[in-house]
C-alpha cells in the first residue's frame, strides 16, 4: 500500500474520475485533481480563501466537499456537507475561474426539514436524475455524533437537475452515508452508519420504490460504497472488534441513555455556542467543533483498515484487511484503471494499491494490505 502526498492533504474521503484523473475533496475545502501516473496534484476549486481556511474547525467558511459525480458534459456535482449540493463548470470562465452553480443549499427547507449534511451522490444515465444521501436534517457535520445517538433524521432523496424537484425516497435514517447505483439502474445500494446496515432501494420492476435491509449488523460502521468493474461493490468500514464494546453499541439499545447523553452535550455546548456567536474566541470555537465530532472517538479504535466486497444480494464476496495499520479509517475503495484508491475523512495521505495484487481475492482468500 502506497501513501501518496503524505502530510500535504487531510481527508481525501470520496472520489470521482474523468479523463483518467482522480478528483477528491479535502478537509480544508479544496477540491483537487490527481494524475495517477505522474502523481501531480493540482487545485481545481476552493470555496474559502486560503488565508481563511487554515484550521479544521473553520469548516463553516472552508466547506467540506464529500461525494462527487461527473455529468456527461464534464460538469462536477459536489455534495458539500457545509454548503450543500453545487455544480462546478470546470471549463474556465472569462476570468480564468471555475464557475459554480448552487443547486441545493443547506438552508433550504424541503418537506419541512433542512438538509444539514449532504453526503453522497450518484447520477443516472439520463444525466438528469441525481440520488443523494442526507446524513442529518437536525445537526451540522461537526455534530455528527449527536445524529447517531439521537432520533435518526437522515434521508435518501432524488433530485432532478432540470426541474430542481426533490423527492424524499426514505427518511428516519441514522446518518445516511454512501450510495451507488446497481447495474441497469434497477436498484440503489446505500449505507446507514448509525445502525451498521446496507440497504437496497429498488427503482424498477414490481418492487419499485421499496427499501429493504440487505445486510444487517455489519462488522463495522459503513461509510461509502462503490461499484467495481466486476459488478460487485466495495464497502469501506470502521471495524468493530470482537470482545470490545464500542461507544455507539453501548448507547444503541438504551434510548434513555442516548437522550441523556445528547441533552447533556447540547447543554454543555449551549453557552459555548452563545459566546461564539457574540465574540468568537478560537479556543471556544475549537471546543464547539470537537465536542460532537466523530474523529476523536475514531482515534480511540485500534489501527486497522477494513473493506468488504459484496454482491447485489448482500453476500460478502471478499474482504481486505490492513492489520498493521498501514491504512486505516477507510471510508471508500475506488477503482481507477490499474489502481484502487482508499479514501478517508481523517488520514493525512492518499492510499492506493495495485489492482493486480487483489485479483486473487476470493471468498476463501483474505488480502492483507
Amino acid at each position: 500500500m502506497e501513501r501518496l502526498f503524505e502530510g500535504e492533504v487531510k481527508g481525501p474521503e470520496s472520489f470521482a474520475a474523468r479523463g483518467g484523473r482522480l478528483y477528491t475533496g479535502l478537509m480544508d475545502g479544496r477540491i483537487v485533481r490527481v494524475d495517477p501516473e505522474s502523481l501531480e496534484m493540482e487545485l481545481v476549486y476552493r470555496i474559502g480563501q486560503e488565508e481563511e481556511c487554515r484550521e479544521q474547525h473553520e469548516e463553516a467558511k472552508c466547506g467540506r466537499p464529500l461525494g462527487m459525480a461527473f455529468t456527461k458534459a464534464g460538469k462536477l456535482l459536489v455534495c458539500d456537507a457545509i454548503h450543500g449540493l453545487y455544480m462546478l463548470h470546470l471549463e474556465e470562465g472569462a476570468e480564468g475561474e471555475v464557475q459554480r452553480t448552487m443547486l441545493l443549499p443547506t438552508d433550504l427547507e424541503i418537506q419541512g426539514k433542512r438538509h444539514m449534511v449532504y453526503n453522497s451522490i450518484a447520477i443516472s444515465e439520463d444525466d438528469q436524475t441525481v440520488y443523494l444521501t442526507v446524513s442529518s436534517t437536525r445537526f451540522p457535520l461537526n455534530n455528527a455524533l449527536l445524529e447517531v445517538t439521537s432520533s435518526p433524521s437522515g434521508r435518501l432523496v432524488r433530485f432532478h437537475l432540470g426541474t430542481r424537484e426533490v423527492e424524499v425516497l426514505e427518511e428516519g435514517l441514522s446518518f445516511a452515508n454512501g450510495l451507488e447505483l446497481g447495474p441497469g439502474e434497477e436498484f440503489l445500494l446505500f449505507t446507514e452508519t448509525g445502525r451498521a446496515r446496507l440497504y437496497k432501494h429498488t427503482l424498477k420492476g414490481a418492487k419499485a420504490g421499496r427499501t429493504e435491509v440487505l445486510v444487517d449488523n455489519l462488522p463495522g460502521l459503513p461509510d461509502n460504497i462503490r461499484a467495481t468493474p466486476g459488478g460487485t461493490f466495495m464497502l469501506g468500514l470502521y471495524p468493530r472488534f470482537p470482545g470490545r464494546t464500542q461507544f455507539l453499541e453501548l448507547l444503541g439499545p438504551h434510548s434513555l441513555v442516548r437522550k441523556v447523553v445528547v441533552r447533556l452535550v447540547s447543554l454543555l455546548l449551549l453557552p459555548v455556542k452563545v459566546a461564539n456567536s457574540v465574540v468568537p474566541v478560537e479556543v471556544l470555537q475549537r471546543l464547539e467543533y470537537w465536542c460532537g465530532n466523530f474523529e476523536p472517538f475514531a482515534n480511540l479504535a485500534p489501527p486497522y483498515g477494513l473493506v468488504l466486497e459484496v454482491d447485489a444480494r448482500g453476500t460478502i464476496v471478499s474482504s481486505l484487511h490492513s492489520t498493521n495499520g498501514a491504512v486505516r479509517f477507510i471510508a471508500e475503495a475506488f477503482t481507477l484503471d490499474r489502481w484502487v484508491f482508499f479514501g478517508s475523512p481523517y488520514n493525512t495521505y492518499l492510499g492506493r494499491v495495485q489492482r493486480s495484487l487483489l485479483d486473487g481475492t476470493r471468498p476463501d482468500v483474505i488480502g492483507d494490505i
